[in-house]
C-alpha cells in the first residue's frame, strides 16, 4: 500500500465544563480514504503522485487496462476530485501503449508536478509555449488558491473511427465499460470524491472527440467535460454544438474547449467555439500556444487541462 504519510492536523480539546463544548454537536469523524492494496508500479510528478496500472474486465477492442494515478500528498481522510483521461489516435495500436500515454508521452505527471510547485510554471518550463503574462496569471491564481490535487485514470481509449460497426457504437460501448467498469473500481480503491460533481472527463485528439462522445452521452453524471485539440471537422461542429445543447437541457456542465495556434485542429475547434456560442451554450475556449504534437502536451497543454478541471471539480 502506498498510503500517504500526513497526518492531519488535530484541534485542541475543549473542557467539559465548556458550555460552547456542551452545545456543539457532534460532527462524525471521517473515515481514512481508501488506497490501492498493490504497490505503485512507480512514482512520479516528483514523487506526488503513485502510479498503479490495473487490469480490468472488459473487451479487448474497447478498453480493459488503466493507468491510474493516486496522489501521495494527501492526508488520510482528505479526498480529491476524479479526472479521466482519453488517448490520441497514434497509442490506439497497442493497449500498453495507449494507457501509459498520458503519463509516458503527454507529460500530465509533469504538469501536476507544475501545479504542485507553481514556481516551476514559467516560459522556459512549458517549452517555451507560453507567454510570459500568462505564466503570471496561472501562479498569481494558485497562489490565492493551490491546487489541491486529483486522481487521475487513464484508461486504454479504442480506435472510435475503425470499432465495432461504427464511431457512435465504438463511444457508446467505451462510455459504457468507463462507468460500469473503471469507475467503480475507482471510487472504492482511491481517494476520490464520489458523486457527479467530481468528476471530469477530457481527452487529446483522438481522445477529445472521444471526451465529448462521453460527455453528451452520460452530461448530468458529469461535473466537468473537455477537450484538446479534438479531432473534429469544420462541418461536423454545428451538429456536436446540437447534441451538446440537447445534453446541457436538464442542466449545463462546465465545459472546456482548448486548442492551440499550430494545432490541425484548430479551425474545427474554433468553429464549435462558434456554434456553441450562437446556441448561447456555456463554455470555456482556450487558443494556447504550439502544435499538434507531445511536446505542447507536455508544456502548456496537461497544466492548462489540469487547471481548468481543477477549477469546476473544486
Amino acid at each position: 500500500m502506498d498510503a500517504p504519510t500526513t497526518e492531519p492536523s488535530t484541534a485542541p480539546s475543549i473542557s467539559s465544563s465548556s458550555s460552547t463544548a456542551s452545545s456543539a454537536p457532534t460532527v462524525p469523524e471521517l473515515p481514512d480514504a481508501p488506497y490501492p492494496v498493490a504497490e505503485p508500479k512507480e512514482r512520479v510528478a516528483g514523487d506526488e503522485l503513485a502510479l498503479h496500472d490495473w487490469k480490468l474486465p472488459g473487451d479487448p477492442k474497447i478498453a480493459r487496462r488503466a493507468v491510474v494515478l493516486v496522489p501521495r500528498h494527501l492526508t488520510k481522510k482528505e479526498r480529491v476530485p476524479l479526472l479521466v483521461l482519453l488517448h490520441g489516435l497514434a497509442e490506439t495500436v497497442d493497449e500498453e501503449m495507449g494507457a501509459y500515454a498520458w503519463v509516458k508521452r503527454y507529460g500530465v505527471a509533469e504538469g501536476y508536478a507544475h501545479l504542485r510547485a507553481p514556481a516551476t510554471i514559467t516560459r522556459e518550463g512549458l517549452g517555451k509555449m507560453a507567454s510570459d503574462e500568462r505564466c503570471v496569471e496561472v501562479r498569481d491564481e494558485l497562489s490565492k488558491s493551490p491546487f489541491r490535487g486529483m486522481v487521475v485514470a487513464c484508461p486504454y481509449t479504442p480506435n472510435i473511427w475503425k470499432t465495432g460497426p461504427n464511431v457512435e457504437w465504438a463511444i457508446d460501448a467505451h462510455t459504457q465499460w468507463i462507468f460500469d467498469v473503471l469507475l467503480p473500481r475507482l471510487y472504492s480503491e482511491t481517494p476520490a470524491l464520489a458523486g457527479p460533481e467530481h468528476l471530469g472527463v477530457d481527452g487529446v485528439s483522438l481522445g477529445g472527440y472521444a471526451s465529448l462522445g462521453v460527455g453528451v452521452r452520460r452530461a448530468q453524471e458529469l461535473g466537468s467535460i473537455g477537450c484538446v485539440q479534438a479531432a473534429i471537422s469544420v462541418a461536423e461542429a454545428p451538429s456536436w454544438a446540437a447534441r451538446i445543447e440537447k445534453a446541457f437541457a436538464a442542466g449545463a456542465r462546465p465545459l472546456h474547449l482548448m486548442t492551440s495556434t499550430l494545432d490541425v485542429f484548430r479551425k474545427p475547434v474554433e468553429a464549435l467555439d462558434a456554434a456553441l456560442s450562437a446556441r448561447k451554450v456555456p463554455h470555456d475556449f482556450r487558443l494556447a500556444i504550439g502544435p499538434h504534437d507531445q511536446p505542447f502536451l507536455r508544456g502548456p497543454g496537461s497544466v492548462e487541462m489540469l487547471l481548468w478541471h481543477a477549477r469546476q471539480l473544486g
